[in-house]
Parts: structure tokens; sequence; C-alpha cells
């Protein structure tokens, strides 16, 4: 039968009572709520589901399960992690099949202990431990308001990056990775992040319309294509670029939050097995014996791990590599990319909790950002990094009018903020 999942509201009131030890009867007597929406379009094969939870309860975890007849069954976590308690996210669907979602709400007393990626469903032991309730099967009803459609739309080409708090840096050992420390709790609010970094193509097109100056002929010697990243920018370029675009580039907490992928102090966005070639764009047998321009100065790329071949000797294609957990491609090699905040190598001692950014308010660095003569911070590493390099809380940064073979960007879009009182462009 046609697929039908497509084209409706899944809404599903899921009534969840806590279990807990030494809690009054008052306590006892209290529940957590879910409302899961679904939003789905027809003759697109993506599904857009909006979580929302009160009482806020510490760490609510919802499992979806997609399972469908001749088709592969696969699950997706995701965390409610801060009243009160709301995220969206997307999944992309076999438009042609019909699918039946399940939805399994638990508690979860510590996230580092449970991660929220590659777990195995069946392990059953694991679900129950924190499980608030039953699995539920979701309820279908018939979605017909244009408006509402409207009001779950995520801009083209990039993806939700839901609210909430991450472990930031890295215990990393050595006098050279004391940026990265201390660990500390942040939160972020939600916002949009562009699915892959800038392209050449999208680059060119700024150019066309606005006059900026164009891009380095030496470009094409790293990124030889439309779908190649664009490099040689600057800091200001990327300003120019996301303000035209009516974008902003990320702070550096944005990035690592987004970079994560949903996972926790794992040392890259797929977790912690080292890259081998598969997953990330680094420094390989390609790239060996390279000389490499850096900051001026020529050197010879004697760190490459001369055993893994990921297929490129220098900038890949975007997305040529697998995404992390939020759909984010290249979050780790390739090329580096500009991030709002100045580079200050002592900032995690004292980093505010909610919504850091290094230096200057975000209101004042993207007005006045043509003012700006401090160092910024750049992340994610790229072609010519070693594994070190490409790990999620890498920190980076160089003066905003340097220009590098491997240094690109992309933008992000605050959910709840409008920019447009900074003076960027709205089509």
């Amino acid at each position: 039968m046609k697929c039908r999942i497509l084209r409706r509201v899944f809404v599903v009131l899921l009534i969840c009572s806590l279990f807990g030890c030494g809690e009054t009867e008052e306590s006892e007597s209290e529940t957590s709520v879910v409302t899961i929406e679904f939003v789905g379009y027809q003759d697109v094969d993506k599904a857009q589901f909006i979580l929302r939870a009160k009482p806020y309860n510490e760490n609510l975890t919802v499992l979806f399960e997609f399972v469908s007849e001749g088709k592969e069954p696969f699950h997706v976590w995701k965390v409610i992690s801060r009243p009160p308690g709301s995220l969206k996210f997307t999944v992309a669907l076999d438009a042609s099949v019909p699918w039946e979602v399940s939805i399994l709400p638990f508690w979860n007393e510590n996230i580092k202990d449970y991660p929220l990626t590659d777990i195995d469903v069946s392990s059953e032991d694991e679900l129950i431990r924190y499980e608030l309730g039953d699995p539920y099967k979701v309820n279908t009803v018939p979605y017909t308001t244009l408006e509402e459609e409207e009001t779950f739309s995520i801009p083209e080409g990039m993806v939700l990056i839901p609210e909430g708090e991450f472990r930031m840096g890295s215990d990393q050992g050595g006098e050279e990775h004391k940026d990265e420390q201390p660990i500390h709790t942040v939160y972020v609010d939600a916002f949009y992040m562009d699915i892959h970094e800038v392209t050449i193509g999208e680059y060119k097109k700024f150019v066309e319309e606005t006059g900026h100056p164009d891009i380095l002929d030496w470009v094409v010697d790293r990124s030889p294509t439309d779908q190649h990243p664009v490099i040689g920018i600057s800091w200001y370029d990327a300003m120019e670029y996301a303000r035209w675009v009516g974008k902003r580039l990320p702070t550096e907490a944005e990035w690592e939050y987004a970079a994560r992928g949903g996972l926790s102090q794992e040392k890259y966005p797929w977790g912690n097995d080292e890259p081998d070639g598969t997953q990330c764009n680094y420094a390989d047998k390609n790239v060996a014996g390279l000389v490499w321009n850096f900051d001026g100065e020529e050197q010879l790329i004697t760190w490459a791990d001369e055993d893994v071949d990921d297929g490129y000797t220098h900038n890949a294609p975007v997305g040529s590599y697998i995404p992390n957990g939020y759909g984010l491609y290249d979050m780790a090699g390739n090329v580096w990319e500009w991030c709002l905040d100045v580079y200050d190598p002592n900032f995690y001692t004292n980093s505010p909790r909610e919504n850091p950014i290094a230096g200057a308010t975000l209101e004042d660095t993207i007005v006045h950002f043509e003012n700006i003569s401090t160092a910024r911070v750049f992340r994610g590493g790229s072609y010519a990094s070693d594994a070190e390099g490409v790990r999620v809380a890498h920190r980076g940064g160089n003066l905003p009018l340097k220009r590098f073979n491997d240094l690109g960007f992309r933008c992000v879009l605050p959910v709840d903020s409008d920019l447009s009182n900074l003076g960027l462009r709205f089509e």
C-alpha cells in the first residue's frame, strides 16, 4: 500500500510515571509528559519531529525506532535536556514504503554511562533500567494546515541543532593542549547550522551578486570544483558572506556542541575510534612529504599516517564522508572553519555557562567586525592535520586577515533570534 506516513501529523501524549527511591508520596505522583509531533511532506523523503516535555525532569531521553516491511529498521536517540524541554529534528525516510514509529522515553541518570548512539536496541535490560513507561505506538491524524507546515520548516541546506548542555573541552595532557582545559559545562540555545562547509559554488554566487573580491587564483589547486569547500578566505570575508545570506558564523561553543553530534566527551564526531580513512579527510599517506605552507613558512608534512588512505591529497568535495549524529558533514578534517570568538587560550577558566563567546558580545562582534584585529578561533582540523588535530576539542586561531589553503567556514542561524536588526540580509 502506498506510503501514507508523509503528509501527516503524529501527536502522542506519553504520560510516564517516574520511578524513584526515597521520594515523598507527592513527588511519586508527579508525571512526565512528552508530546511528539510528526510533520510529513508528500513526495519528500524527510520527516520532521518536534518534541516537548513538561514538567522538566533532568535528562529525558527518547528513543525513536523506525520499522518498515522489507527495510532495515533504524533508531534515533534524542535528549530533552533543558526546561521546558523541546527540540526539533529531521529524519530521512524512504517515501515509497510505510513506516511504523515506536517511541520509548526513559530516565537517564548519567549520560556519560549511557551513550546516545550505536546502541543495540535489543539490549532491553539497559533500556528498562531507566524506563519511564512502555513503548507507545504513534497515532495519526490528517495533516492539512499549510500554515502549521510552514511553522516547522527548516532552512534549506541546514539542520536543527537542539538546545542543550554539553561538556566542552578535554583533559588531554601536555602543554600544547592547555587551551582545551578545564572541561566545563556549557548550555547553548537551539540554532540551525549549515550541513556542510560553504562551497566554491556558493561563494562564487556571493561574489557575482555583491562585487566582493574574487576567489584567489591559487584556490583551484586545493578546491578545484564548485562542490569543494571555499578556502583562501579571511575571517572578514567569512563575516561578509554570512551577513549577505542572513546568517552568522558560529560561536566556538556552538561549533563544538554541533560537532559532537549528541555524543558526550568522545574524541571525534564519530566516537573514540582513531580515524582510519573512512570518517574524514586528514593527513594520510597521500599528503606524506608534501610541503605545507603555514603562516608564511614552509614545512614538510612528516606527521601523516602513512598506513591510511582517505582518498584525497588535498580538500575533498563537501559531504564525502559520513555525517555526525546531527547530520553535519566534515566537522573533522577537510578544512578548518572560522568561528566568531577571539582566540583566548585561557577562556575556559572563566567561560560563562550559557551561550559563551570570547571577546566582545555577539552583537558587537557582528556589527563592528570590520574594526576587529584580534586573533579569531578556527576549529575542526584539515586535510593536513594529524589525528590529534581533528579531535572535536582541538582549538586553533590566527589573525582575522589570514588566508590558508585549508581554512574555510560554515554558517549558523539562531532559531529564536532576529538578526535583521544587525543589518543582515533576508530573502
